[in-house]
């Protein structure tokens, strides 16, 4: 004979207590995925829309040192960067995330357009980290696969696998401290470090966290490098244009240069 038990008022509140409990938890696990995948999603949900920051590059190479400013002015909802510069000479670059760039001469009143996927705005280095994407700072798009992936103390270092179609990489280890990339080497078929990259002075902004100092050393031979510095300053988050390079326009009677 078996008996039917019939659950009481109470057991059956505490069921739908523990239940609910169940489903928060896998909500939870889910949201926390689904941010460590989709990192950039949060920063076009919200945040401010418009950045803008100052850039100074030094190039010292031979005992000389070439210094040229820039401005950025970055549309985090259209993916549209804007950089303003004078050298060569004055210039206003546009380009956007499908890989189209166009530079501006104007004082020849002359444009040069070009189309390739490296010219992309998603392949700057500003747009890893303003769109929260640094884990991996575009090798995955470039091809590059992860090999190994270690502990060095306080540090992890990722080894990523260069693609056969890179004849001059071998690969690229990135490491990182508290979840921030702080240095990257690149090494040749020979296994020999070609190029090196700092991160540093790192500063935290309302949508993303940056590193106003990036240093980059490449060995051109045994006997010569070329070390590059960027500092970049004046950051600004806005919620609506700041400038006029947000919605610049290139004149319509410019003249298309190859």
């Amino acid at each position: 004979m078996v008996k039917i038990v019939r659950k009481s008022k109470a057991a059956k509140k505490l069921h739908l207590v523990f239940s609910s409990f169940f489903v928060m938890k896998i909500l939870i696990k889910l949201l926390n995925l689904f941010i460590f995948f989709f990192p950039g999603f949060l920063f076009a949900q919200g945040g401010n829309k418009y950045i803008t920051v100052h850039l100074k590059n030094e190039t010292y190479q031979k005992g000389n040192l070439l210094t040229a400013e820039t401005d950025y002015f970055f549309d985090s909802e259209t993916g549209i960067l804007v950089v303003s510069g004078t050298l060569p000479e004055n210039h206003i670059k546009i380009s956007n995330r499908f890989g189209e760039i166009k530079i501006y001469y104007p004082e020849d009143n002359k444009v040069a357009i070009k189309q390739n996927r490296f010219y992309s705005s998603e392949n700057e280095l500003i747009y890893y980290f303003f769109t929260n994407n640094y884990y991996d700072l575009g090798l995955s798009d470039e091809g590059f696969t992860v090999s190994d992936t270690r502990m060095d103390g306080n540090y992890q270092v990722t080894t990523w696998t260069a693609p056969i179609s890179l004849n001059l990489i071998s690969k690229v280890e990135l490491v990182f401290e508290n979840g921030l990339p702080v240095y990257a080497a690149y090494f040749n078929m020979n296994g020999n470090i070609i190029r090196k990259i700092y991160y540093y002075n790192y500063e935290i902004f309302s949508s993303f966290t940056m590193p106003m100092k990036v240093t980059q050393i490449s060995y051109i031979s045994e006997n010569d490098s070329v070390v590059q510095r960027n500092t970049w300053s004046l950051m600004k988050e806005l919620n609506t244009p700041g400038s006029g390079y947000f919605n610049f326009k290139i004149p319509e009677d410019a003249i298309v240069v190859q």
